[in-house]
């Protein structure tokens, strides 16, 4: 027996078939011989080969029963295997917090013991479970004690330079990862799944810092190796990391080939976590390519992806939680469950709006319906003028206007968006200063509120955004409140990106590219409106049709650099000559149409030539710093009741136009209705 627990401590993983034979046969000899101990260890053995099999339940069974033996017979070493395997088990399923607290009991345990051993197995699970729940800094620190005080065995020594590395990767301590990493590639040389997860690893820290070419050599060696010996998970995410290569190098068509290829894969592997980094990296890459529709649709089967997760792992917590004590904490799950739940509907809520105040007005609801939230505040992040845009303020119920403040303003806001950073205050008083010199300059004077939370709201890397609550009470927030804000503030995030991208779109469709003017199709629709409106209301309203002259010779003798610019400088020019009422929109080429509304052919006729002198007077700078001249003809005519649609109305100045440029061009030629002016 005791040969055979030797065999199974260091063969388990590397032979589970033939493990599971020699325990399956061991087993009912121990049991007839009442080996209390060596069942015991058969029961815990079988356990793992369980949990590497994804049987989490029939395997926490197995160590329960394990367990429970090793207590009876005064086996605390066992104990304390067992409570590590058992977090394992709860780790592997999500359920980090409990897998944490096991993994803290086997430490306690083991060092009672002097089991080295068994303590630095159950650090290294411990650190990993706090990777994964964001907690880098405090994983280093306990594989850094891990290190220190206890023993490592030979096959975990590359795992944990591979800890260690993703800790200081995630805390920004770039060069020291690719020191830790580059020593772990080489202790874990070979082809083997440790060597090549450290590769990739690697392979993106080395992207961090800039060194592309030998991250590429590390990723195509990476994506062979994985490929000739099956390893479908570690392909995919050589293939992510190549395609992050692709987007750093600007090269978004070969970003989209390669990201396709890793989603279908990890689609058809089920590895859902993998398939949605694969969506996120899509809608960069898509995003990088100006496919703004693709993008978008992207962007949103990666959140549907996220909540599929979420409910999933909150499933999970629930299922795998079997004991006494487990059962009590299920309880507490299943309402984290429904709070999950209804997180996520009101997510689904704001990120299926394209209109961000359409999504707003949801969120006031959801955050009262979890916590105390007197005051509720969204600010959006505008890089381009550093503002942060107080969009949405709710105090007391009641809406308050919007406002902005300059990014490096001493405020709470820009603080927590410039440091990427939480803010939690139960007390105002006592605690307002390791933020701003004071607080008496809170967005409203006079309203007291004593606990404040500020989260950034971040998305792709970028924070666009901050979402504030307050309370009157102290201490009203914990930090499974400021988790639930954090899980609102992802949807909001995604709403956000959600209607710049609408905008965006809305923006490109509706509006000439090189003008930024209302493009031909914007133009139609809006004389089509003051068509319909003449019919109604009998209301008169003017069109101008202008030309500019000569525009073929200025391309011609400057090139089409001036052409553009020249173009650009008279839309400006009409633009800034009309009311606020009225559009002025590029019809083609170097045709433009006023829409004028509410105006009859005289006033029509006098803003025409008032914008024939503007044209005239412009001065356009030439290639070589001269002065260029140019002119434009109009047409003029007004919308008759008698218009069927707005086609009539654009022939007549047209054919104005035509008039004006037949008869020497510089001037304005009008056409009315054979009903005359209304």
């Amino acid at each position: 027996m005791d040969m055979a627990k030797r065999w199974l401590d260091a063969n388990l993983r590397k032979d589970p078939q033939l493990a599971r034979r020699l325990i399956k046969q061991l087993l009912p000899e121990a049991e007839r011989n009442g080996d209390v101990l060596g069942k015991a260890w058969l029961l815990f053995q079988s356990g793992w080969l369980r949990l590497d099999a994804d049987q989490y339940e029939q395997g926490c069974a197995l160590l329960d029963s394990a367990r429970s033996l090793f207590e009876a017979a005064g086996e605390r070493a066992g104990v304390a295997r067992c409570i590590n395997a058992l977090g394992r088990a709860y780790d592997r399923q999500g359920i980090f917090d409990l897998a944490i607290e096991l993994y803290r009991e086997s430490i306690n345990l083991s060092e009672e013991l002097g089991r080295s051993d068994i303590a630095g197995a159950a650090s290294m699970n411990l650190a990993q479970s706090l990777f994964e729940l964001g907690e880098s800094g405090e994983a280093l620190a306990v594989l850094e004690h891990c290190e220190r005080h206890y023993s490592i065995a030979p096959h975990n020594r590359a795992v944990t330079h591979y800890q260690k590395g993703s800790a200081y990767r995630a805390l920004g301590r770039l060069e020291e990862a690719e020191r830790i990493l580059m020593d772990g590639v080489g202790m874990a040389a070979g082809a083997s799944r440790d060597a090549m997860d450290m590769r990739c690893l690697l392979a993106e820290t080395l992207m961090d810092r800039g060194r592309l070419d030998i991250a590429l050599k590390l990723i195509l060696k990476g994506l062979k190796d994985a490929a000739a010996f099956g390893e479908r998970h570690v392909w995919i995410r050589f293939a992510l990391a190549k395609t992050r290569f692709h987007l750093l190098q600007g090269s978004s068509d070969e970003a989209i080939s390669v990201v396709q290829d890793a989603r279908r894969a990890a689609s058809e592997l089920g590895a859902r976590k993998l398939e949605a980094e694969a969506e996120r990296l899509l809608y960069k890459a898509y995003k990088a390519a100006g496919a703004h529709e693709e993008a978008l649709a992207a962007l949103e089967r990666y959140s549907e992806m996220k909540d599929l997760a979420r409910n999933e792992q909150a499933a999970s917590r629930i299922f795998g939680l079997h004991t006494e004590r487990a059962r009590r904490e299920a309880r507490h799950f299943e309402a984290l469950y429904r709070q999950i739940a209804t997180i996520s509907e009101v997510g689904q809520r704001i990120a299926s709006h394209l209109d961000l105040e359409s999504s707003l007005a949801t969120i006031q609801n959801a955050i009262n319906n979890l916590m105390d939230a007197s005051t509720v505040i969204l600010a959006l992040v505008d890089e381009e003028k550093q503002l942060l845009d107080y969009r949405y303020v709710i105090c007391r119920g009641e809406r308050r206007e919007s406002f902005t403040r300059p990014l490096d303003m001493q405020s709470f806001g820009c603080w927590c968006v410039r440091n990427r950073s939480d803010i939690i205050i139960g007390d105002l008083e006592s605690e307002y200063s390791r933020y701003v010199p004071s607080y008496k300059g809170l967005v409203f004077e006079g309203v007291p509120e004593s606990s404040l939370v500020y989260i950034p709201l971040i998305l792709e890397e970028r924070v666009v955004g901050m979402l504030s609550v307050q309370s009157t009470r102290q201490h009203a927030y914990d930090q499974q409140k400021v988790k639930v804000l954090h899980a609102i503030g992802g949807y909001i995030a995604i709403s956000i990106e959600n209607s710049r991208l609408f905008s965006q779109i809305e923006r490109l469709a509706s509006t000439d590219e090189l003008t930024a003017l209302p493009n031909r199709r914007t133009v139609m629709e809006e004389l089509a409106k003051v068509c319909r409106r003449t019919r109604r209301y009998g209301r008169v309203s003017g069109v101008v049709m202008a030309d500019v002259d000569h525009f073929k010779r200025i391309n011609d003798m400057y090139g089409h650099d001036i052409g553009d610019i020249a173009l650009r400088s008279i839309a400006g020019a009409l633009a800034s000559s009309v009311r606020e009422s009225d559009m002025v929109g590029r019809f083609g080429g170097e045709e433009f149409v006023v829409v004028l509304q509410e105006t009859d052919s005289k006033g029509a006729l006098l803003l025409a030539e008032r914008l024939r002198k503007t044209v005239e007077r412009l001065e356009i700078s030439g290639p070589h710093g001269e002065s260029l001249r140019v002119t434009a003809s109009f047409g003029v005519s007004v919308v008759s009741q008698k218009d069927p649609d707005c086609h009539p109305v654009l022939k007549r100045a047209d054919d104005a136009l035509y008039e004006a440029k037949a008869t020497g061009r510089n001037r304005v030629c009008s056409r009315l209705p054979e009903d005359g002016d209304a």
